[in-house]
């Protein structure tokens, strides 16, 4: 299957919460761009594509990032959200994670330039 991604994927496993209406669940991200996520389905959950959906990634004490999210697939045990909002201090936190595991600047910012179309 050809890769039609526009934005390069960091890997990253980290815990997170998926908050969809008063509902909370736990989940665990596998990897993430500016654009969006993917992450395991939690165990008994059931989830509609284009369902909206609040991911929490706690950093730690001080530092989480908080996207609004569309479900664009769930196959596999793995669900693909693709970001529709995302708070300043959100944005922030995230690029600083894609900054530090692309490595480059010059990446960093064709990403940016990405995003912002």
């Amino acid at each position: 299957m050809e890769n039609k991604r526009l934005f390069q994927r960091i890997l990253f496993s980290h815990d997170a919460t998926l908050q969809v209406g008063e509902q909370k669940l736990t989940t665990q991200v596998l990897d993430l761009s500016l654009h969006g996520f993917l992450c395991t389905q939690p165990q008994g959950s059931n989830f509609d594509t284009e369902q909206l959906i609040i991911l929490v990634l706690k950093l730690d004490d001080q530092h989480s990032i908080t996207i609004n999210a569309k479900l664009v697939h769930c196959q596999n045990q793995t669900l693909g959200l693709e970001t529709n909002h995302i708070d300043i201090d959100s944005i922030s936190e995230l690029k600083r994670l894609v900054e530090l595991n692309l490595g480059s600047d010059e990446l960093l910012h064709r990403e940016l330039i990405k995003l912002a179309r």
